[in-house]
């Protein structure tokens, strides 16, 4: 964090419970996201009631909270905390007043709605659940032997395509790419053993992903791959790539297929 004098100074929601000059008990903020949700509304539909306007606090020390919109900020009397953001510019705070008709002059004093933030902050961010959303296509996976049986005591390989997979959608009006890759790989074999790996495997000559079953059965292989993500915003000047904080996981069932034992038989 910065300290700024007060002539550039910050609103941060310890300064919620500032009483306001209207008589209310409380200056209630709300995030800068929710805040910047609100000024979008009523740009694209403006309420004749109501206007919203961005500018520095003033009076940092006063039991008021007053913007420097009608006029400049009087003398510094006091300093509060100006956020960092990675050498960008900081987005002013957001106010809001209101008036009892469309025609009328007599308009509530500005109140604040939401303060000082950095510009990321007024970006939507996909969270787990998005991504969970997302259809995302399952790996192609294969075993080896690939045929109708295995062996007991054979080693059977198996091994998934890694691809990453991309999306185009929406997030409360805002364009957004998203990126998904597979980081884990939870191969269940079918007689109680699972294997857990951050390697996709690979055919033979390979055994890096193999089981060897220990008697006969009817097995079903499924492969349940752990993804992660990325996203970026259309919006976002930078156009930076943001990690999304969770995973989703997709299933590959491979067809049954019996597991037999080779019996040495002797002949005449």
């Amino acid at each position: 964090m910065l300290t700024a004098a007060a002539t550039i100074v910050a609103a941060t929601p310890t300064l919620a419970s500032a009483k306001s000059q209207m008589g209310e008990d409380k200056v209630v903020l709300v995030d800068a996201f929710e805040g910047e949700q609100e000024l979008r509304s009523w740009k694209a539909k403006p309420d004749p009631l109501k206007q919203y306007a961005r500018a520095p606090l003033c009076n940092v020390n006063s039991e008021y909270l007053t913007p420097g919109i009608d006029g400049p900020c009087g003398p510094p009397n006091g300093t509060v905390q100006v956020p960092w953001c990675e050498g960008e510019a900081p987005v002013e705070p957001l106010w809001v007043r209101t008036r009892p008709t469309p025609t009328s002059d007599d308009w509530t004093l500005w109140q604040m709605r939401a303060g000082w933030a950095c510009p990321d902050d007024l970006l939507p961010a996909l969270t787990e659940r998005d991504l969970r959303r997302l259809t995302i296509k399952p790996l192609t996976a294969h075993r080896q032997p690939a045929g109708t049986e295995a062996l007991v005591n054979k080693a059977l390989i198996v091994y998934a395509e890694p691809e990453n997979r991309t999306f185009r959608t929406s997030l409360l009006g805002y364009g957004i790419d998203v990126e998904v890759y597979p980081v884990a790989y939870t191969w269940d074999f079918g007689d109680g053993a699972v294997l857990e790996t951050d390697d996709p495997g690979a055919p033979y000559p390979s055994f890096d992903v193999a089981h060897t079953y220990s008697q006969e059965l009817t097995a079903t292989v499924i492969l349940t791959t752990t993804w992660e993500g990325k996203y970026r915003v259309d919006e976002d000047p930078d156009r930076e790539w943001r990690d999304i904080q969770g995973t989703a996981h997709t299933t590959t069932p491979f067809e049954p297929f019996d597991v037999i034992e080779l019996r040495s038989t002797l002949v005449g």
